[in-house]
C-alpha cells in the first residue's frame, strides 16, 4: 500500500501522491473515486457501485464499465507496477472494491473523528481545546456546497447528508465560540454559515448573536429583521426559542453567557414524559451519553427521527431523556403518548388526543389540532402500528410546519424523509481504570440491584461475575434490570447459574399484594413476534437451528434450496434486520448475519416447539402451505423501560 496518498471529497474531487495531483479521468471515474473513497477501507459490492453511478437504472453494461473504471484508476494510482499487480489501491474481492488507504488518507473520515473527539471534549468541560479540533475540522471544507461531488453523484441522498454534518459542525464551533467569549475567532464562520443556511433559524440566532457581541450591533438588528420577516413570508412562521432569544438579546443590550441555545428546563406545556418523573429527566440513562447527544443535534435538523433497535434495548428510556433535554427549546414542549397499549388506529388516534386533551368525538383531525404547535411530539412504542403511525406523522409534519416528530419501534416507519437512529446493546466497555466495572451495563445492574436488596454494593471480587451476567443477557438494559431484580432473593453465582436459560429466568419477581409486572423479556420477544410476515416468521424460526454468526449459504441449508426460497432470501433477511431481530454486517461482497444470545434462544426454543416440525422447509405454492402456527404470545407485553 502507498502511504503517500491522499484524498479530498470535502471539495474537488482530488487525489495526491505526495504534493503531485493524479490525473484520475472522464467524470464517471472521478465519481467511482469518489464513492470508494467515502467508504474507505470497506467492501463495496458492484451493485451498490453501480446504483451510486447510475441510480436505479444502470446501464446493461454497467458491471463491465466499472471494471474498465477501475482499471483505468488502478493504472492512475499505479502508474510504475504491472497490469496485474495494480491492487494495492483498489483491492478486489468477489464482486466487490474497496479503497484500502488509511482514514486520515482520507479528508471526511479525518473531519469526522476530529468533530467528534471535540464533541466529546466539550461534554467533558473542555471547551478550548474541543473549539481548536472543531475549528481543525470545519478548514477541511474547501466547499461546502460539495459541488464536485453533487455533479458527480446526481441526486445521492449521501451529499445532502454530509452537507448536513458540516452545518452542524459550523454551528457547534460558533456556539463554543460564544461559550468561550472569542466572538470575532467565529464572525467570519457564522457569516459564510448564515449565507449558507437563510432559513435555519439555530444558525441565524447565532450569526445575529456573533454580529452583536462583536460591535456590529446595527447590523444584526438589520439580520434578524431581514430573517423575522423571511420567515414570515415564506415559511408563514414566526421566530422560534433560539432566534427569539438572541432578539431578546439585541433588545436589552450586552449579555454574558449563552443565549443561543434555550436551557432543557422549565414549565413547557405537555413536558412530563410519560410514565417518568419529569424530576429524574434521564438521569437514570447509563451508556447512552454519545446517543442523547447524537439525537438532540438531529432533532435540530430533521422533522422525524426513529429510534429503532431490539426488544428491551431502552428505547424508551433514552427517547424520555432526548424529550427532557431538548423541551426547552420548544414554545409548546414536549407531547409525549405512550401506544404500547394501542391496538387499532382507532386507539392510537384516541390516546393522542387525551394528550392533548381533546379526548371527545372532534370533527377536527389530529394533524389539523398541531398546526399551530411549536413542540416535540413523542410516539413511543409503535412496533405493532407503524403503517397507521407512518400515515399520521407525515400528515402531522405536512400540517404542522414546526412540530418535530421523535418515534420508538424496532423497525422505521419508512417515510422517505425518516432519519433512523439504530441504538444497538450497552457498549461492551471493558478498557480504562475501572475495568469492568466501567462497563454501563454492569453500572446498571448494581443500581438497580442496590434497589432491589438495600445495602447491596459491588465488591472487587464480584464485579466480573456480574459483567458475565450482563454478557449473557446481551447487554440489554431491559434484561440487565430484571436479572438485576432478583437479587432480592438470590445471590449472584445463583443467577449466573440460572441466566443458562434467561427467557424463563427473567420474569420479573411477584411481590405479595402486588399485580403482575407486564415487564417481561420472553413478553417482549413474543411481540417482536407479531410484526414478522409469514415469511420471516417461518424463516426467523428456523435461523434458532443456526450459531448465532451465519451467512447465506446457512440461511439456505436450513431453510431448503427450493426454488420458491432462494428469490426471497435476501428480502426476508432484510426484513429481519429491519425489525432488530438479525444484525448484518456488509463489510464483505456477502453479508454475514449476526443473531443477540437471547433472540436466538428465542428462536430455538420456537424451532423446538413448533408442532410436527420437518428438518427441511415445505413446498409452498403460490404463498401456501406455512408451517403450524407458532406458540401464542403469552399475556401481558411490554415495550421497552
Amino acid at each position: 500500500m502507498k502511504r503517500h496518498f491522499s484524498v479530498t471529497v470535502l471539495g474537488a474531487v482530488r487525489v495526491h501522491d505526495g504534493v503531485t495531483p493524479v490525473a484520475l479521468g472522464p467524470s464517471k471515474q472521478r465519481a467511482l473515486l469518489a464513492v470508494l473513497a467515502l467508504h474507505v477501507g470497506e467492501n463495496l459490492p458492484i451493485e451498490t457501485l453501480a446504483r451510486s453511478l447510475w441510480g436505479d437504472s444502470p446501464p446493461p453494461s454497467g458491471s463491465r464499465l466499472l471494471h474498465t473504471y477501475v482499471a483505468r484508476l488502478r493504472r492512475a494510482l499505479e502508474p510504475g507496477s504491472p497490469r496485474h499487480a495494480r491492487t494495492n489501491v483498489i483491492v478486489s474481492s468477489p464482486r466487490a472494491y474497496r479503497l484500502q488507504l488509511y482514514p486520515d488518507q482520507v479528508d471526511l473520515p479525518r473531519f469526522r473523528r476530529l468533530t467528534e473527539a471535540a464533541r466529546v471534549l466539550a461534554r467533558r468541560g473542555h471547551a478550548a481545546t474541543a473549539f481548536a479540533l472543531l475549528a481543525a475540522a470545519v478548514a477541511g471544507w474547501s466547499d461546502p456546497d460539495l459541488t464536485d461531488l453533487r455533479a458527480l453523484l446526481p441526486g445521492a441522498e449521501t451529499v445532502a447528508a454530509l452537507r448536513r454534518e458540516w452545518v452542524n459542525a459550523c454551528l457547534d464551533l460558533v456556539r463554543l465560540g460564544l461559550d468561550l467569549d472569542r466572538p470575532d475567532e467565529v464572525l467570519a464562520g457564522a457569516a459564510r454559515l448564515a449565507a449558507a443556511e437563510p432559513l435555519h433559524e439555530a444558525v441565524q440566532a447565532g450569526y445575529v448573536t456573533v454580529l452583536a457581541r462583536t460591535g456590529r450591533r446595527a447590523t444584526a438588528r438589520d439580520r434578524y429583521v431581514e430573517i423575522a420577516t423571511r420567515l414570515n413570508a415564506e415559511l408563514g412562521i414566526e421566530p422560534g426559542p433560539e432566534l427569539a432569544a438572541a432578539g431578546r438579546e439585541l433588545r436589552g443590550g450586552p449579555v454574558t453567557g449563552r443565549p443561543v441555545t434555550p436551557l432543557p428546563a422549565g414549565g413547557a406545556v405537555h413536558r412530563r414524559p410519560s410514565g417518568r418523573d419529569p424530576a429524574r429527566g434521564g438521569a437514570d440513562l447509563i451508556g447512552r451519553e454519545v446517543d442523547l447527544a447524537a439525537l438532540s443535534d438531529l432533532l435540530v435538523e430533521q422533522r422525524v427521527v426513529t429510534v429503532a433497535g431490539p426488544a428491551g434495548g431502552g428505547k424508551s428510556a433514552l427517547a424520555a431523556a432526548v424529550a427532557h433535554r431538548v423541551g426547552g427549546g420548544y414554545a409548546d414542549g414536549v407531547l409525549t403518548v405512550d401506544l404500547a397499549a394501542a391496538r387499532t388506529p382507532a386507539d392510537a388516534v384516541r390516546a393522542i388526543r387525551r394528550r392533548i386533551r381533546r379526548p371527545g368525538p372532534d370533527p377536527v383531525p389530529v394533524p389539523r389540532l398541531l398546526v399551530d404547535r411549536h413542540l416535540l411530539l413523542v410516539l413511543d412504542n409503535v412496533d405493532h402500528l407503524t403503517d397507521t403511525c407512518a400515515g399520521l406523522v407525515d400528515d402531522v409534519v405536512q400540517v404542522g410546519r414546526r412540530v418535530r416528530v421523535l418515534v420508538t419501534s424496532r423497525e422505521p416507519l419508512g417515510l422517505p424523509y425518516e432519519s433512523v437512529w439504530r441504538l444497538p446493546p450497552l457498549p461492551a466497555l471493558t478498557t480504562g481504570p475501572d475495568g469492568h466495572r466501567g462497563m454501563p451495563a454492569v453500572q446498571l445492574f448494581a443500581r438497580r440491584a442496590a434497589q432491589a436488596r438495600p445495602g447491596f454494593e459491588l465488591g472487587i471480587g464480584e464485579v466480573g461475575t456480574v459483567a458475565a451476567i450482563c454478557g449473557l443477557v446481551d447487554r440489554l438494559p431491559l434484561a440487565v434490570e430484571l436479572a438485576a431484580e432478583r437479587m432480592a432473593d438470590e445471590s449472584l453465582d445463583e443467577l449466573l447459574h440460572h441466566l443458562d436459560d434467561p427467557l424463563t429466568t427473567l420474569e420479573p419477581p411477584r411481590r405479595p399484594g402486588q399485580p403482575a409486572s407486564p415487564r417481561s423479556l420472553s413478553a417482549a420477544l413474543h411481540r417482536s413476534l407479531d410484526r414478522l410476515t409469514p415469511a420471516e416468521r417461518w424463516c426467523f424460526v428456523r435461523l434458532g437451528g443456526l450459531p448465532r454468526r451465519f451467512g447465506l449459504d446457512e440461511v439456505d441449508r436450513v431453510c431448503g434450496a427450493a426454488p420458491w426460497w432462494r428469490p426471497r432470501t435476501r428480502v426476508v433477511l432484510d426484513g429481519l434486520v429491519a425489525k432488530s431481530l438479525l444484525t448484518a454486517r456488509h463489510h464483505a461482497a456477502r453479508p454475514a448475519y449476526t443473531m443477540l444470545r437471547t433472540v436466538h434462544q428465542f428462536a430455538a426454543r420456537l424451532l423446538a416447539d413448533e408442532p410436527g416440525r420437518a428438518g427441511t422447509a415445505p413446498v409452498l405454492s403460490g404463498g401456501a402451505g406455512w408451517p403450524a402456527p407458532l406458540p401464542a404470545r403469552p399475556a401481558g407485553s411490554a415495550g421497552d423501560r
